[in-house]
C-alpha cells in the first residue's frame, strides 16, 4: 500500500517534522539548563601586563627628535595667481599650435566650400 504524490500538502510529514523540531528544542533547553547548573566559575584571563611609563616616555622623546618633513605653504599674491599660465605636464611635448591667422583663413575657406555645396544642393 503505497501513496504517490498528491495535489495538497502532506499533513503527516509536516506533523512528523514539527514533532522532531519540538523534541530538538526541548533537548537543547535541557542541556542548557544542565550546563548552567554545573558550570564552575571560569577563571578570568590574566590582565595584560601594564607597560611601564618609562618606556612610554622614551618613545615620546624619540618621536620629538625625529625631523618632520617641511611643508611649503607660502601663498602667492592674487595678481601673480591670475597671471600664472598653467604648465603642460612633464611628459612628451605637444606640437606647437598654429597661429590664429592661419586658423581664421582656413575657417573662411571651409565656409566658402560649404556655401558652394549648398548652392549646388549636394548637402
Amino acid at each position: 500500500n503505497m501513496k504517490l504524490g498528491g495535489l495538497g500538502p502532506d499533513y503527516e510529514t509536516i506533523k512528523e517534522k514539527k514533532e522532531k523540531l519540538k523534541q530538538q528544542k526541548e533537548y537543547s533547553r535541557q542541556i542548557k539548563e544542565y550546563n548552567m547548573k554545573n558550570i564552575t566559575v571560569v577563571q578570568r584571563l590574566p590582565a595584560k601586563p601594564q607597560v611601564s611609563s618609562v618606556s612610554r616616555q622614551k618613545a615620546l622623546e624619540y618621536a620629538k627628535k625625529i625631523p618632520r618633513p617641511k611643508t611649503f605653504t607660502t601663498k602667492q599674491p592674487e595678481a601673480e595667481v591670475k597671471e600664472a599660465v598653467p604648465q603642460a605636464p612633464a611628459g612628451p611635448t605637444l606640437p606647437p599650435l598654429p597661429s590664429l591667422e592661419s586658423l581664421w583663413s582656413r575657417h573662411q575657406k571651409e565656409k566658402e566650400l560649404v556655401a558652394a555645396f549648398k548652392t549646388l544642393h549636394i548637402l
